[in-house]
């Protein structure tokens, strides 16, 4: 016995010398009825050749003990080996195996180590002479085995490669991702299940194999069961969306004519904005505007959200305006700054302290940057002369704070 164990401890620590991290390999043993065993290891890994290589392989070393069975892999070139190599899995794989006893009698064969294989490869072990199959992941296999019987010719290891998954996500309306299954076509599932995360059956398959898909599924979590006789295995999911979700929210509902109101654009897998603030002013292009109304009375503000892929959603917000108490004089007590315009010179004063990366931009109503500068002092005056008439936006960031005004250019 002592030859036979050098050879499986030479065999383990040659596969661990020479393995990739995306290495995969079965250990398959064969025991007599008399309790001894044999073993020998098939492994995939990149880039590895199905043809004998002194590198990659280990050719087997026989024990010549009486009662001990012996069971050796072929490569491509019929070389007889303890340690196997094969390419990655693309495909699905047949190896050759040879057996040989000293005595009649029933042989067990098993799969003690499935190592980093993908759970949807099944691996089988074929009996030509009974022609049936069995799958290592959870079955044992007894065959009658005769001293004087051919090595090899009737046992074979079938490797599956693993399932692909491709997952659409879901569109504008949320009703219409794909989940894409690519299964080996050597073997086929006798059921496959999709479940969402509540557990309610969204879709299943009976006896499949090849390219299937799940469809007019919406945004969220999934699994998939899949089920190989006794061997059952999942895989999750997660459906992305294209779907805008819109809504607002403001830092008032309630203020004064010259009084700045804050609004965001609460929205998810949005990327441009369009505002409407029902007073004829439109902004394009920011999320997060601020501003003043110049005259009391009721707005409706309105917020179209799109994206890349050609969905929109609206959201809107009301919003009242008094009258200010100072006869429409701004109280500028508290804010960060002021804006203030005549013909085509903007003035900016900040209130707070400047930082030493502050900074303007004015963005015309499409959300056109037209100018920036560094700001280096607590009162800035700019000229727009380039500039046609019409409102502007004019952004500073002063210590990681932005606050965005409107001011009207004119001629």
């Amino acid at each position: 016995m002592r030859v036979l164990m050098f050879t499986i401890l030479f065999s383990s620590l040659f596969t661990a010398a020479f393995a990739t991290q995306d290495k995969k390999q079965v250990k398959l043993r064969i025991q007599s009825h008399l309790g001894n065993l044999d073993e020998t290891t098939v492994y995939f890994d990149q880039g590895v050749s199905k043809f004998y290589n002194n590198t990659e392989d280990v050719q087997k070393v026989v024990s010549g003990l009486a009662g001990v069975p012996e069971l050796y892999s072929l490569s491509g070139d019929n070389y007889e080996l303890a340690n196997n190599g094969f390419s990655s899995l693309g495909q699905s794989e047949e190896v050759a195996l040879g057996v040989a006893v000293d005595s009649d009698g029933v042989y067990t064969f098993s799969a003690p180590l499935i190592d980093k294989f993908d759970p949807t490869s099944i691996l089988r072990l074929e009996d030509r002479q009974t022609n049936t199959f069995t799958d290592l992941r959870t079955n044992l296999y007894q065959a009658n085995i005769l001293a004087n019987e051919p090595t090899t010719g009737r046992f074979f290891l079938h490797v599956s490669y693993p399932a692909l998954f491709g997952n659409y996500p879901s569109g504008c309306s949320d009703n219409d991702g794909i989940i894409e299954v690519q299964a080996d076509n050597s073997i086929q599932w006798n059921l496959c299940e999709l479940y969402d995360a509540n557990n309610n059956q969204v879709g299943t398959y009976n006896n499949v194999s090849g390219t299937f898909d799940f469809q007019n599924l919406a945004s969220g979590d999934y699994y998939l069961v899949f089920m190989y006789n006794n061997y059952t295995t999942t895989k999750q999911f997660h459906m992305s969306s294209h779907a805008i979700t819109a809504n607002i929210t403001v830092s008032q509902v309630t203020a004064y004519t010259n009084e700045d109101i804050d609004f965001h654009a609460m929205a998810q897998n949005a990327n441009h904005f369009e505002w409407d603030f029902g007073d004829g002013t439109w902004i394009v292009g920011i999320a997060n505007p601020t501003l003043s109304y110049y005259e009391a009375g009721t707005y409706t503000v309105t917020l179209k959200c799109t994206n890349d892929y050609g969905c929109a959603n609206n959201a809107n917000v009301t919003v009242n305006i008094d009258q200010s108490i100072a006869s429409g004089v701004n109280d500028v007590n508290g804010k960060a700054l002021t804006v203030t315009s005549i013909g085509k010179s903007v003035k900016v004063n900040l209130n707070d302290e400047v930082n030493e990366d502050a900074s303007l931009k004015v963005f015309n109503l499409l959300g056109q940057p037209v100018y920036q500068s560094n700001i280096n002092a607590q009162t800035t005056t700019i000229s727009l002369s380039n500039q046609a008439a019409g409102y502007y936006l004019v952004s500073v960031n002063n210590g990681g704070r932005a606050t965005t005004q409107r001011v009207f250019i004119g001629q």
